[in-house]
């Protein structure tokens, strides 16, 4: 639903009628394979160097629990924008919850889990690594999704792309409709995913100990 309260836009056409469409969406795989293929290429990282700074410091302590606090709040954020866009996607302009805010909250809430994951390491340069990983891969998709959008939706795409920000979210409260139909089987999949994101923090405490007790070589100290 918009803003007012009307019935929702819906797209006038689908995505394989619409030749431009087709083509963006191809791109936005490939980019997403990219993505993927990049953070493959830094596991060594995540496997055989450790933070600079001694442990139990207070800079280690802060960037932990602030990799942990980016991590909740990425499983969080991301259920909340799958409840409102789980099975409307393409079909439906939403623009109540976090879409009322901002106008991509899943890759907002997605690039603070990327960079949840390198602070869980307790590493600002992995926490670096990991934000210029998502811009790669990611922001030239955003910009994508926004063109696909804007071929699905027309002029009620354009006139919401005016009032919501793109990544930045506004300061003010989410609009709420009188009434959410959730696609329990989409929104069930969105919720088994996200709730994945703050094992990273799991994975990197063993990882940590594994190193500490040497059964994994450090090869080289990051800040």
């Amino acid at each position: 639903m918009d803003d007012s309260g009307k019935a929702p836009w819906r797209a006038s056409i689908t995505l394989g009628s619409n030749p431009r469409v087709a083509g963006l969406q191809g791109r936005m795989i490939s980019r997403l394979l990219l993505t993927r293929l990049l953070i493959l290429g830094t596991v060594p990282l995540f496997l055989f160097t450790h933070h600079l700074h001694p442990e139990g410091h207070l800079v280690d302590t802060a960037l932990g629990s602030g990799g942990l606090i980016l991590l909740l709040v990425a499983a969080g954020g991301r259920i909340w924008a799958s409840l409102y866009i789980a099975g409307r996607k393409d079909q439906e302009l939403v623009t109540h919850g976090p879409y009322s805010l901002v106008r991509n909250p899943l890759y907002l809430f997605s690039f603070l889990g990327f960079l949840g994951v390198g602070l869980a390491f307790e590493s600002m340069a992995l926490a670096a690594l990991m934000g210029i990983i998502f811009a790669v891969g990611h922001w030239p998709e955003v910009r994508r999704e926004e063109e696909r959008l804007a071929v699905l939706f027309g002029e009620p795409y354009e006139a919401y792309r005016r009032r919501v920000p793109a990544f930045l979210p506004r300061l003010r409260l989410p609009t709420t409709p009188l009434s959410l139909p959730v696609n329990i089987r989409t929104f069930s999949r969105s919720l088994r995913e996200a709730a994945l994101i703050p094992l990273v923090f799991v994975a990197a405490e063993i990882l940590e100990w594994a190193k500490l007790v040497e059964l994994l070589p450090v090869v080289a100290l990051l800040p």
